[in-house]
């Protein structure tokens, strides 16, 4: 029923073979993965035909056992995050992990269009907790994703600004699902300029900024 989207998801751009994840740690994996689940949480207000086909390609393998070249980057994040004996190369400081089981029934309702902001609110929290994520930018990003139907315009612009130029870092601009928004991204906020020029004056290109701090400022 998607065959008029052009963009076809077909496979990781990001994380396609284990070899691409060595010398990342666990942490930087778990942020990763995290930062993805907003940008899908996102455009499933946004651009809901892309983000019901990207979840069906996501669930395509039934489960996240194993990287696989065929799969999507936030597939293969899972796989990783779930199976850590099976990837040497990936330092862990600390321990990590998900919630397969809700992250699965999470992706089911995307694919099938339903939603249900307290769900999104409590499945989006408990993943901050138990992927371990520290990071006030991500943890504000949360907040304001999981209730995007409800949020401003200016806390939806900041958040999509400081998402996109956080996928320039690290080479996650290469992931499938990092371009489709970014793209869209781009287009909201009038191009390249006005997106960097939002983020300056939201003052997020200092660390430890926090996008509620950065929305007020801009209101």
């Amino acid at each position: 029923m998607f065959e008029f989207i052009r963009e076809e998801i077909t496979e990781a751009r990001y994380i396609r073979t284990a070899k691409d994840a060595t010398g990342r740690d666990s942490t930087d994996i778990a942020e990763s993965f995290f930062e993805q689940l907003l940008m899908l949480q996102q455009m499933r207000f946004e651009n809901p035909d892309f983000a019901k086909k990207y979840a069906k390609d996501t669930l395509k393998f039934m489960n996240f056992s194993a990287v696989k070249p065929g799969a999507t980057d936030l597939h293969n994040l899972a796989s990783i995050l779930g199976n850590p004996a099976k990837y040497p190369g990936v330092t862990s400081p600390g321990q990590v992990g998900y919630d397969e089981m809700a992250f699965k029934r999470y992706l089911r309702n995307i694919a099938n269009g339903q939603s249900s902001t307290a769900m999104d609110r409590q499945f989006l929290l408990a993943q901050q907790k138990r992927l371990g994520i520290d990071s006030s930018f991500l943890k504000s990003a949360r907040r304001i994703a999981s209730d995007f139907g409800r949020a401003s315009p200016n806390e939806r612009n900041v958040l999509s600004a400081r998402l996109a130029m956080s996928q320039r870092v690290d080479g996650k601009f290469r992931s499938d699902i990092s371009k489709k928004y970014v793209s869209g991204v781009k287009k909201d906020l009038g191009g390249s300029k006005g997106m960097n020029s939002l983020v300056k004056r939201a003052g997020l290109f200092a660390t430890g900024y926090a996008l509620a701090t950065a929305a007020h400022k801009l209101s």
